[in-house]
């Protein structure tokens, strides 16, 4: 009987079987993935650090109507607005608005008053001239300061929205000498964590990228969120805010501001608070809740609170018929 012989090769061990096609795949697939990653995280850094959008040109009808004075001083060239005859008052506009914000109050304070409004950085047309401007509550409070000294204010009445108001209120907490009376309009100052729509800005990258990007349609959405009353919101008011807003110093102070304005400072020091002060809300704040004008009244010696129904975040730009008003028979002493 033969012998049969099997010359077939013996199976090579699973360890010396090249990858599959679906190892392959696999292979493939996350290293696309890994390049897509990098990229985009390398065009969002330098979206955030390095690109600067360009700001909207736009011929602004309210600066061609009112008489725009400049005051120039080393921290910055700071614009401003003069008009009446009567004790100095300076209004402060809130965090990404300018003084145009007080177009209707301005008018409503003249007859007893020289006002002053004026852009403070990060605002409007104001233009900083030291790099490294920190936006706390230190640095703002002293560019207040710096504009009254530039102006030959020693003392006087102060009004602030929103972040002014926490800037106004720290300056009153920490130069009590120099304030005569006081208006807080939806202000911050106490340390309560603050609307949702900020919160993005304290991150970093996510900040930047929600500055940067900003369009003017997210402007006017925010803007309409700060009013009560839809129709004030008015294609000439979104544009006078957006043009200024869309400078990359204004957008920078957005973040920065979220960053380090510390309110557990202000909130600490209101007892401080020397000048006979008004805490006026809107009922309808969508940003800060209107029971904050109580809780920041009680803690500034003699202050009172007023909530108008019916008025939003922007109250004096919202409700003006009913706000301005209260803001002038206060500063008169009524």
């Amino acid at each position: 009987m033969g012998l049969t012989v099997d010359t077939a090769p013996a199976s090579a061990p699973a360890s010396d079987v090249g990858p599959g096609p679906r190892r392959r795949w696999l292979r493939r697939t996350l290293a696309t993935l890994g390049g897509l990653l990098a990229v985009l995280v390398a065009a969002a850094l330098f979206t955030a650090y390095a690109w600067q959008p360009s700001a909207t040109a736009y011929a602004s009808p309210y600066l061609a109507r009112i008489d725009s004075h400049y005051a120039d001083t080393p921290l910055a060239r700071f614009h401003y607005t003069k008009t009446g005859r009567g004790a100095p008052v300076v209004l402060v506009a809130g965090g990404g608005q300018w003084l145009y914000s007080y177009r209707d109050t301005v008018p409503a304070l003249v007859a007893d008053r020289t006002v002053y409004a004026v852009d403070l950085p990060g605002q409007g047309y104001t233009t900083l001239k030291k790099d490294g401007f920190r936006y706390d509550l230190d640095a703002m409070a002293g560019a207040l300061g710096t504009f009254m000294d530039a102006v030959g204010l020693r003392r006087a009445s102060v009004v602030g929205h929103s972040w002014g108001g926490s800037w106004s209120l720290y300056f009153a907490e920490r130069h009590p000498e120099r304030v005569d009376r006081l208006v807080l309009m939806g202000s911050t100052g106490l340390d309560v964590p603050s609307s949702w729509d900020w919160r993005p800005l304290e991150f970093p990258v996510a900040g930047e990228l929600m500055g940067k990007l900003m369009r003017r349609s997210d402007a006017a959405r925010t803007l309409r969120k700060a009013f009560a009353n839809p129709g004030r919101v008015t294609d000439e008011v979104v544009a006078e805010d957006w043009a200024p807003m869309s400078r990359s110093a204004n957008r920078e102070a957005l973040w920065a501001s979220q960053r380090n304005l510390d309110y557990s400072v202000t909130q600490r020091l209101m007892g401080r608070v020397a000048a006979p002060t008004l805490v006026l809300w809107g009922g309808e704040d969508r940003f800060d809740k209107p029971w904050q004008a109580a809780a920041m009244a009680g803690r500034i010696p003699g202050a009172t609170s007023r909530v108008l129904p019916g008025c939003g975040h922007n109250v004096h730009e919202d409700c003006p018929a009913q706000a301005n008003p209260v803001i002038a028979g206060f500063l008169n002493g009524a």
